[in-house]
């Protein structure tokens, strides 16, 4: 009798387990664009410009490359130009960050290659933000 109770309680656990979701509520969710692909068919001296959709709550990061040092502008916009959203960090090629910034960031990049900017909300502000929004960035040499 002893085991049928032990062996039923440690299934219920299993079951409870294997039913929980693979990532938490609490935590923000990544969604990553790489545009150094899109980057190579763009014009010279023409800015980046993205129009991406956020989920609410979630991260969304876009990626660019410098070949040489560069002066770049990254400007985030969205329709209504209200909402809680900002770049929050930019990441280097050398894996340092910096941030948080606003819907704003302009700053000489002096490392060659890949750069991450990452957009989600203030924490401090309270609200998600979920809906369109527009990216420009602006490499010069």
């Amino acid at each position: 009798m002893k085991n049928k109770i032990l062996t039923g309680c440690a299934s219920l656990l299993w079951i409870l387990y294997a039913c929980q979701s693979g990532s938490r509520g609490d935590k923000a969710q990544d969604h990553t664009l790489d545009t150094t692909a899109q980057q190579l068919s763009t014009v010279a001296n023409e800015p980046l410009r993205f129009h991406l959709v956020k989920v609410a709550g979630e991260r969304d990061t876009i990626s660019f490359e410098i070949e040489q040092p560069s002066l770049v502008t990254a400007t985030l916009s969205t329709p209504s130009d209200t909402g809680n959203i900002r770049i929050n960090q930019i990441i280097m090629p050398d894996g340092t960050m910096d941030g948080p910034f606003g819907k704003t960031y302009k700053d000489s990049l002096y490392i060659p290659g890949t750069y991450q900017l990452i957009i989600a909300e203030s924490l401090m502000q309270g609200d998600t933000y979920g809906g369109g929004y527009d990216v420009e960035i602006e490499i010069r040499k």
